[in-house]
C-alpha cells in the first residue's frame, strides 16, 4: 500500500529514518558498505513492497531540490576532511584524475552508452556525464575497509569528494546543450562559470565565518548549526548565480574550513558528520524508493557490459594516463585502476535530471536512472566485496590496528607499556607530562608529545597501529580531553578507562569500565609495590588482576574478569591493590 495521506507522511518519514540509520548500522556490524544496504532496504520499500513512494507523497517540487542540498550538505562534510598539509604525494596525481581521468572516463561512459542502448547522441553523453562521478559516501568507507597506504589513500579521498562538482557540473553542461543546442565553447564557457562561481560563493562564505568564529561571536552552542546554515547559504547563492554551483560551492566551504588555523575544526566537524550520516542514509532510502524495477531489469544485461567497460577499460586508462609521471609505485596505480565506485550524486543527479527532461519537453530517457541505478548497486557490491583482498594482494594495505595507547600522566603508564611492549604489542604512551614522555623516550618506546588536539595525533595513531585507548588518570580534565580527541579516531567502542576510586564519586567516566573492580588508586599502588609481569592464569596469585590477555600473533586484548587457565597475560603485583565494590560501580 502506498502512504499517500498527508496523516500518514510522518510515519512515511519514520520508516525512512529508521531503515537510514539501521542499513548503515547493520553494515558496520556485517563490515560491507553500507550503501549496499540502503540502496537494498530503498527498493524494497519502494518498487518491491510498495510501501513508500517518495514522489507522489513528497512532491517533485519540495524532492528534487531537497536532494539536491543533501547532497550540497554531504559534500561540505566530505570536504571538511581534506587536508593539504597531509598530503604530502599525489596531488598532481588528483588534479589530473579529477580533469583528465574525468574527460576520459566520460569519453569512453558516452561511446559505450551510444553503442549499447538506443539512445541519441546527447542522451548517450548524458549519462556519460553522470557516470563521471564518484562521491565520498561510496569511497570514504571502502578505504575505512580496505585501509590503502598513503599516498593512495589520500588520492582516492581527495578524488571522490573533488570529482562530484566536477562531474555534477560537466553533466549539467551537457544536459543545457542537450535541450538549448549550444556549442562546445559555450558549454566550456559555462564549466568555467559553473566551478567559478560555486568556488567564489565558497571562499566568502568561508571568509564570513571564519572572521565571525574568530570574534567569538558565535557561542559554542551554536556553533555547529552556524556552520550547518552557512553552508546552507553558500549552496543556494552559488546556485542563484549558476545552476548545480552549489555543489562546487559546498565543497570549496569545507575544504577552506579545514585548512584554516582560526578555530579548532573539530569543533566544526563532530556535528557535521552525525548529519551527514543521517542525510547518506536518507538520501539512499529515498533514491532506491523512486527506482523502477521493471525499467532497472530491462537495462540489466546491457548495464552488466556498460559497467564492465567502466570498470575494466575507463577507469584504468584514466589512472595511467593520470600517473605518468608520478612516481607512484606500480601496486598503488593497480589499486588505484581498481576503485571508482559511483554513489549518491550519480544517482542523484539522474533523477533530478530524467525529470528535467520530461518538464522541458525534450521528451523522457527511459534508461537514464536505471542504468545509472544499476552502475551504483553493481560497482559499490563490486568494489566493496573486493577492496580489501585487492589492498592486500597489491600490498597497499595497511596492517590491521592491533596497539593499545595508554592515556596518563602516571610513571606506572611507562612500565606497564614497557610489559606491552616486551610482548611485540604496538603500544603508544599519551601524555601531557614531559616527565612521563622522556621515560618512555629512555625506554625506547613511542609517546606522543604534540597537543592532543592536533591532527597529528590521527596520523599517529594510524602510523604506529592503535585499535584501542586505556585512560589510566585521576584527572578528569585530562580525561575528558584526551577522550574527546581519541573517540573521533578509535571510536567509544574502543575506549577504554580504570575506574575512579571509591571516595570520588564526582568523577565522570569517559570510557567503558575496564580492569574488573580495580580502581585507578589500587593500579598505582599496586605498581608501585610490586610492578607489572606475565604470568599464565592458573598461576595468578589470589588477589592479583589481570589486566591484558595475550593471543596469537602479537594480538592483545583487555581484561574484565577472570582470565581461563591457559591465558597468558600481563598482571599487576598483588599486595596493596584496592578494589571498588561491586554494588558502587
Amino acid at each position: 500500500m502506498v502512504v499517500a495521506s498527508e496523516s500518514e507522511l510522518p510515519l512515511t518519514i519514520a520508516i525512512i529514518l529508521s531503515l537510514g540509520v539501521g542499513g548503515q548500522w547493520l553494515a558496520n556490524r556485517l563490515r560491507i558498505p553500507g550503501v549496499l544496504l540502503l540502496l537494498t532496504s530503498g527498493i524494497l520499500v519502494g518498487p518491491v513492497f510498495h510501501i513508500i513512494d517518495p514522489v507522489e507523497e513528497f512532491g517533485t517540487d519540495i524532492l528534487f531540490p531537497v536532494v539536491g542540498l543533501a547532497v550540497g550538505l554531504l559534500l561540505y562534510e566530505g570536504g571538511l576532511g581534506l587536508k593539504i598539509d597531509r598530503l604530502t604525494d599525489g596531488r598532481s596525481v588528483i588534479l589530473r584524475l579529477v580533469t583528465i581521468g574525468a574527460l576520459v572516463t566520460w569519453l569512453i561512459g558516452w561511446a559505450a552508452t551510444q553503442l549499447l542502448f538506443d539512445v541519441s547522441t546527447s542522451n548517450a553523453a548524458l549519462i556519460g556525464a553522470i557516470l563521471v562521478v564518484s562521491g565520498p559516501t561510496v569511497v570514504i568507507p571502502l578505504l575505512h575497509l580496505a585501509r590503502p597506504r598513503e599516498p593512495t589513500g589520500g588520492i582516492l579521498r581527495w578524488e571522490g569528494i573533488v570529482i562530484d562538482p566536477v562531474g555534477a557540473t560537466l553533466a549539467i553542461v551537457v544536459l543545457d546543450a542537450t535541450l538549448n543546442d549550444s556549442n562546445p565553447g559555450a558549454a566550456a564557457l559555462q564549466i568555467g562559470i559553473t566551478l567559478g562561481a560555486g568556488a567564489i560563493a565558497g571562499l566568502v562564505v568561508a571568509g564570513f565565518a571564519m572572521f565571525v568564529l574568530h570574534k567569538h561571536w558565535v557561542p559554542d552552542q551554536l556553533l555547529n548549526p552556524a556552520m550547518i546554515a552557512a553552508a546552507i547559504v553558500a549552496y543556494a547563492a552559488a546556485n542563484q548565480i549558476a545552476p548545480e554551483a552549489g555543489l562546487m560551492a559546498t565543497t570549496m566551504l569545507g575544504l577552506v574550513l579545514a585548512n584554516q588555523h582560526l578555530v579548532p575544526n573539530h569543533q566544526l566537524t563532530a556535528f557535521s558528520e552525525d548529519v551527514g550520516h543521517l542525510i547518506l542514509g536518507t538520501l539512499f532510502i529515498v533514491l532506491g524508493a523512486m527506482v523502477n524495477l521493471d525499467d532497472l531489469v530491462g537495462v540489466l544485461p546491457k548495464a552488466l557490459i556498460l559497467i564492465a567497460v567502466l570498470v575494466f577499460i575507463a577507469r584504468p586508462v584514466a589512472v595511467w594516463l593520470s600517473t605518468i609521471g608520478s612516481g607512484l609505485q606500480r601496486n598503488d596505480k593497480y589499486f588505484l585502476a581498481w576503485m571508482a565506485p559511483r554513489g549518491i550524486v550519480a544517482a542523484s543527479v539522474a533523477t533530478v535530471f530524467s525529470q528535467t527532461l520530461i518538464e522541458e519537453g525534450a521528451g523522457e530517457v527511459p534508461e537514464l536512472v536505471p542504468v545509472v541505478f544499476a552502475t551504483v548497486i553493481v560497482t559499490v557490491a563490486l568494489y566493496g566485496l573486493t577492496a580489501t583482498y585487492v589492498a592486500r594482494k597489491t600490498r597497499v594495505a595497511k596492517i590491521q590496528p592491533n596497539g593499545v595507547a595508554l592515556v596518563s600522566n602516571n610513571r606506572f603508564a611507562v612500565d606497564l607499556a614497557d610489559q606491552l611492549a616486551m610482548q611485540e604489542i604496538p603500544v603508544l604512551v599519551i601524555s601531557t607530562s614531559t616527565t612521563v614522555q622522556r621515560e618512555a623516550f629512555s625506554r625506547g618506546l613511542l609517546a606522543y608529545d604534540r597537543p592532543i588536539d592536533s591532527h597529528d595525533l590521527d596520523l599517529t595513531l594510524d602510523g604506529v597501529g592503535i585499535k584501542q585507548a586505556v585512560l589510566l588518570t585521576d584527572d578528569e580534565n585530562f580525561a575528558s580531553h584526551a577522550a574527546y580527541h581519541l573517540t573521533e579516531h578509535l571510536g567509544r567502542a574502543n575506549l577504554f578507562q580504570v575506574q575512579p576510586d571509591e571516595d570520588d564519586d564526582d568523577f565522570e567516566m569517559r570510557g567503558r569500565s575496564v580492569f574488573g573492580d580495580l580502581t585507578f588508586h589500587g593500579l598505582s599502588s599496586g605498581a608501585r609495590a610490586g610492578g607489572f609481569h606475565v604470568v599464565t592464569g592458573s598461576d595468578l596469585q589470589a588477589g592479583d588482576m589481570a589486566l591484558f590477555e595475550l593471543g596469537d600473533e602479537h594480538t592483545v586484548s583487555l581484561v574484565n574478569g577472570a582470565p581461563s587457565e591457559d591465558a597468558t597475560v600481563i598482571a599487576v603485583t598483588p599486595g596493596a591493590v584496592q578494589r571498588r565494590r561491586s554494588s558502587d560501580v
